[in-house]
């Protein structure tokens, strides 16, 4: 196959489509930004790059060694474009500093957009912040600016060693990437988002930023879910959020995992769950686990309690108040989309490919904006049954479909911080899973092994 996009052999080009990344140095991370993005298709001119960060000497080291041409300013054509304002972020202190900064970058993407070769891309390395000890998500309020005039196409997270304070130095940046294409524009419009933050301790805040978690084998009754997350993030998000004896529920249990990780530390577990078949496996297992043969060893079992119920219809005498929520949704209707590798496992071996054929089920949804409505409404109606300074994560991922990107995890986040707090997020990263050269010769589109844990605070 030709490669028309760049000019490095698919033994290079597979390990860039990884959607997340352990941090390099910042120069080896600039060289393969440059050399994924840019081709050598003039042997007379070298390609041209613009850039813009605290970074210029690395970048000049990496366009020297590479053959390409660092342009000064907004006169001549660019191939590609590196913003690099990681350093700058982490220096502001306030709303309004980050607003100028905002509108600076907005008004040099708006000077790049006719510059910019058709195709090709946009790249800005930026990480979430503190400000005046309000957690804000400086990285996803930039992504939908920019996203007004380019096409928001991918987003890769660039994850610090571990030893990083991770809250305050910050233990991940996002690598955001921005195409010109037949659904940009160039108007670049700043965005107006009252992203409603309040002050956050170092205490509330999960201690990490990342983690590779690689779920065991599951077992008979597992594997008939199509999406279930690992029972030991579970339990590290429980352990963290919760004390022994306190209630901790999952409006959308699934085979009961939130459960059985909760009863297993010793906290009241309950739930709801809209598909019958789901409900018995869940209570099965919580059953099975508590089984005096098996639960001996504890002088007093912990309450649970799962209803066949759609989470809409929860009502104040179902349960306890609840000190904590977690819980995965689904991924709009992801598990609907014909061709996905995964779902032809499925059916193969005549297991479920989707949550339930209900109407009702947010999966099944066709439209975006009413799904995720939908989706808010439930965790807005939950909030009533969340005790006073509650906690609530949320995972999720954003959703690439028909070549349109779907930032649903911020779009979330955004919609829900008028009720709940935002903290820092931390991301169950895979790596267990074999990478697909999607786009391979053509254009860049991530293989997405990165997952949203959003952490909420009741205000």
């Amino acid at each position: 196959m030709k490669n028309r996009f760049n000019n490095i052999s698919s033994k290079e080009w597979l390990p860039f489509q990884k959607s997340w990344f352990l941090s390099d140095s910042t120069e080896t991370l600039y060289e393969k930004h440059i050399r994924f993005f840019i081709k050598y298709d003039d042997p007379e001119h070298a390609p041209t790059l613009f850039y813009y960060g605290k970074n210029k000497e690395s970048l000049l080291r990496v366009a020297e060694k590479n053959g390409a041409r660092i342009v000064s300013g907004f006169d001549e054509p660019v191939q590609y474009a590196l913003i690099d304002v990681r350093k700058t972020v982490q220096e502001i202190r306030t709303i309004e500093e980050w607003e100028t900064l905002k509108a600076q970058i907005l008004s040099m993407a708006k000077q790049l957009y006719p510059l910019l070769t058709p195709k090709r891309f946009i790249t800005i390395l930026i990480p979430n912040h503190f400000l005046q000890d309000h957690y804000f998500p400086a990285a996803w309020d930039l992504a939908y600016s920019i996203a007004t005039g380019l096409s928001l196409k991918d987003e890769k997270i660039g994850c610090l060693p571990e030893n990083t304070d991770p809250h305050f130095e910050n233990g991940i940046f996002y690598v955001i990437n921005f195409r010109k294409d037949d659904r940009a524009n160039g108007r670049f419009e700043s965005e107006t988002i009252h992203w409603e933050t309040a002050p956050v301790s170092k205490k509330e805040c999960f201690p990490r930023q990342w983690g590779i978690i690689k779920p065991p084998p599951r077992d008979k009754t597992e594997i008939l879910h199509p999406a279930k997350f690992p029972e030991n993030l579970i339990k590290d998000f429980i352990s963290f959020y919760t004390r022994e004896n306190d209630n901790v529920f999952d409006p959308m249990t699934g085979t009961g995992s939130t459960q059985l990780a909760a009863v297993q530390l010793g906290r009241n577990a309950y739930g709801t769950e809209l598909s019958s078949f789901f409900t018995r496996i869940a209570n099965n297992r919580l059953q099975e686990f508590l089984s005096p043969s098996l639960f001996s060893q504890k002088t007093e079992q912990p309450d649970y309690k799962i209803l066949n119920k759609d989470a809409r219809d929860i009502g104040k005498n179902d349960f306890p108040a609840f000190d904590y929520i977690i819980t995965s949704p689904p991924y709009w209707n992801m598990l609907n989309m014909k061709g996905a590798e995964n779902q032809a496992k499925r059916k193969q071996k005549g297991l479920r490919v989707n949550y339930s054929d209900d109407a009702g089920d947010l999966g099944n949804m066709e439209d975006y904006d009413r799904f995720l409505s939908e989706l808010v409404n439930i965790y807005f109606h939950l909030a009533g049954q969340l005790k006073p300074n509650g906690y609530m994560t949320i995972i999720v991922k954003n959703i690439k479909k028909k070549g349109v990107n779907y930032p649903f995890a911020w779009d979330l986040a955004k919609a829900l911080s008028k009720k709940f707090v935002l903290l820092p997020e931390f991301f169950w990263l895979q790596d267990d899973i074999n990478l697909a050269p999607y786009g391979y010769g053509n254009t860049f589109v991530s293989n997405t092994f990165h997952h949203y844990c959003l952490n909420f605070k009741k205000k």
